[in-house]
């Protein structure tokens, strides 16, 4: 039965996808040949032809990156991070198979515009395909039937999540050997298990057993290998801030605990988006950044620039560049690090404007250009203060899974300046674990919107 489900899933996404390709290759035609001023008809046959090979390297990019596999449980969000990734890897490999394997040369605005039309008709396809599955499984048309087993504290965690999502298209049948943590409001089963899984045909056995029941669990497990349905095991692991991957290596089963789950190419299309943009705002603001460098050097005597050393990414120090706001001869003693508080005597009256509305940040966007830091992450911390976090909040080490940013979640939501420090580390962690190119663009919205200007700045 769950085969059944998860191939007309398939079924739906493979259909949906082939349209949508399909639509956006005969489309850039038509936009190129009959609306785009210069076009010079090609033949529509060779583009009829080229058409196949176009659809083949888009499904085999989507299916490589796993958007086919019923297993694969992600966000609209990084969803459509995946949609555009096939996109470009497909828009690179029909580049490759045109250019070298084809003596006529197609026209390269046509392939740009399939590019552009295809990563838009598959996201709106995709959209369109997950609400539609999502009202389907909210009418209960289309269930994947669970069996929970064992005590563990974390299957009610796994039903609660179940219960807050309703569209997820599961229902629970009941709980088998939960008599030392019954699940309140779900039949329970008695007896021996095969017989009670052979009577409820679920689709899918979910195990869950607490430490001090490792053997019970490992022959529940013993028993369920040879299912023809889909059987998890929720692990017995620590306390994981910004979310585990289990591999295999050489068949052995491996855990990674606290796992960012950001790719090296994901890394990588942020590293030059953060370039471009530092680079393109340095050139916009260039007159903001000369008038605020000659304001500080004629309203107090001193060097222009503060430079202190911060933590980033592996925990790799640079020197971090800022305005500077504070007068020389009250500079604090970097030995005794701590933060800047109200009415703060060491600080101009303009250190004290370009504070509050964080223009005294804006040279950060030279150590952006450099690569020492990020657009989006974590604000740094000076070295000496990390040491000590490190040994006073659990998981705050994390924080350098990823670079340091110019803003943050932490940042536009208010955790800033003189405010609970766990609550930003909560933040970052949060911003870690759930990362995605729509999460940055939304902080940077958010920090021009509210980012700015915050009452906790000193």
């Amino acid at each position: 039965m769950e085969g059944k489900k998860e191939y007309n899933s398939f079924v739906i996404k493979v259909i949906t996808d082939t349209f949508f390709v399909l639509l956006a290759w005969f489309t850039a035609y038509f936009l190129r040949f009959y609306i785009i001023p210069g076009g010079v008809g090609e033949p529509f046959e060779l583009f009829a032809k080229l058409s196949l090979i176009a659809l083949i390297t888009m499904i085999y990019f989507l299916n490589r990156n796993k958007l086919y596999d019923s297993s694969n449980h992600t966000t609209w969000l990084e969803e459509i991070q995946l949609v555009f990734y096939s996109s470009l890897q497909s828009f690179l490999a029909l580049t490759v198979i045109l250019y070298f394997f084809f003596d006529v040369k197609v026209s390269r605005v046509s392939i740009a515009l399939y590019f552009v039309l295809a990563t838009i008709f598959l996201i709106l396809g995709r959209i369109l395909v997950k609400n539609i599955l999502s009202s389907v499984r909210m009418n209960h048309r289309i269930e994947k039937t669970v069996l929970l087993v064992g005590h563990a504290e974390a299957l009610k965690q796994y039903v609660d999540t179940v219960e807050q999502t309703p569209n997820c298209g599961l229902k629970i049948l009941g709980q088998a050997d939960g008599k030392h943590n019954a699940l309140a409001g779900y039949p329970q089963f008695e007896g021996e298990l095969m017989e009670v899984i052979h009577e409820m045909n679920p689709d899918t056995v979910v195990i869950g057993y607490p430490p001090d029941s490792h053997q019970k669990e490992q022959e529940v497990v013993a028993k369920c290998y040879d299912l023809l349905q889909t059987v998890f095991v929720i692990p017995n692991l620590p306390f994981s801030y910004i979310g585990s991957k289990i591999i295999e290596y050489q068949e052995v089963p491996i855990v990674y605990l606290n796992h960012s789950n950001i790719s090296y190419f994901q890394k990588l299309g942020k590293r030059i988006f953060d370039f471009f943009v530092s680079l393109i705002s340095i050139s916009v603001i260039s007159p903001l950044l000369l008038l605020l460098a000659f304001l500080v050097k004629i309203t107090s005597p001193g060097p222009v620039f503060y430079k202190q050393r911060r933590v980033t990414e592996h925990g790799k120090e640079f020197t971090m560049l800022k305005f500077r706001s504070m007068a020389c001869s009250s500079q604090q003693d970097e030995s005794e690090p701590s933060w800047t508080v109200p009415n703060d005597f060491r600080v101009t009256k303009l250190g004290k404007y370009m504070r509050k509305t964080s223009l005294d940040e804006l040279p950060q966007l030279f150590n952006v250009l450099a690569g020492d830091m990020s657009l989006i992450g974590p604000r740094p911390e000076r070295p000496e203060l990390v040491g000590k976090f490190i040994d006073e909040i659990p998981g705050y080490q994390l924080r350098h899974k990823v670079k340091a940013g110019l803003s943050g979640w932490a940042q536009v939501n208010g955790w800033r300046g003189n405010t609970s420090l766990l609550r930003r580390i909560e933040f970052d962690l949060y911003y870690i674990k759930n990362w995605s190119f729509m999460l940055d663009i939304k902080i940077i919205i958010l920090t021009f919107i509210k980012g700015f200007v915050n009452k906790n700045a000193y």
